[in-house]
């Protein structure tokens, strides 16, 4: 079983970081999500919300913090996360008077990455530009990567270019199936991955795959499942390498807010949970 403060660690990922490389998961689906959780709490008058996080045997995480702020008009939101291991940092989301995500700065003592959003007049995605800066005693490093999404005549990705630092460029090719859905994410560069999208039949996206070089087979990033408001219950990530050790993160809510928040290890063990408080 993990180490409470490791549990602590892993927990904080939910909270500050994105999620992993595939781009019309972490661009375009991502994006909706935060968007509908936002217009949940618009919708109840929530201005304020604590996360209280806790071990597997049901201890207090040491060290742990974490709120979020919400501005009076609901284009603001701060979240705030410190604790012994990652220290503090703080993720700031602007939103339009369309309810869009227009940009988000998160930063901590070592790095700083700040995302701008543009939308056309159909409300899609048209483009993503990062600036991200890290440093430490030794290095100091800086990158901008932009992500230019191209739809087809019924509005669904067709293609993205990738270009870092304003030279490095690749393109991403999107299949889609005859409901719509995105079912295909090829990298077309040298080392790309190539990813695979399924849904129910709700169109709710179900499974990420890739195929695994090691095992030889397509094996699953991803999977999800949903109530029947489409809010996420359960999420299974599977970490990279040969192991394929993964988690599974279980969610409970109340009146169409998250409420609880659990961890469980590959052999079924509590690692941890979150408890949520609004006000």
């Amino acid at each position: 079983m993990k180490k409470p403060m490791l549990v602590t660690l892993l927990l904080l990922t939910v909270i500050t970081s994105t999620n992993k490389a595939q781009y019309y998961y972490k661009d375009i689906i991502s994006n909706k999500q935060v968007i509908a959780e936002r217009k949940v709490l618009k919708e109840q008058n929530i201005r304020n919300i604590l996360v209280h996080s806790f071990e597997g045997n049901g201890e207090v995480s040491p060290g742990f913090f974490c709120e979020k702020k919400i501005s009076k008009d609901y284009r603001r939101i701060e979240t705030y996360t410190k604790s012994n291991i990652t220290g503090k940092a703080l993720l700031t989301a602007f939103y339009n008077d369309k309810d869009q995500l227009i940009q988000s700065t998160d930063s901590s003592a070592l790095s700083v990455t700040s995302s701008v959003y543009y939308y056309n007049d159909k409300g899609n995605i048209t483009s993503i530009v990062s600036h991200s800066h890290s440093h430490d005693d030794d290095f100091s490093t800086s990158l901008v990567e932009e992500h230019q999404y191209v739809y087809d005549a019924k509005g669904i990705p067709a293609k993205m270019f990738r270009i870092r630092n304003h030279s490095d460029s690749s393109t991403i090719i999107f299949t889609s199936d005859e409901n719509g859905n995105v079912i295909d994410e090829n990298d077309m560069s040298k080392n790309g991955k190539h990813y695979y999208y399924y849904y129910n039949d709700k169109n709710w996206l179900t499974d990420i795959v890739k195929f695994n070089v090691v095992k030889a087979r397509l094996l699953p990033d991803f999977i999800f499942e949903y109530n029947s408001s489409g809010q996420v219950t359960q999420m299974v990530t599977v970490e990279e390498g040969v192991s394929n050790d993964y988690y599974t993160w279980k969610y409970v809510y109340n009146d169409g807010l998250r409420i609880i928040e659990k961890c469980f290890s590959k052999e079924n063990i509590l690692l941890g949970y979150f408890e949520y408080e609004y006000n």
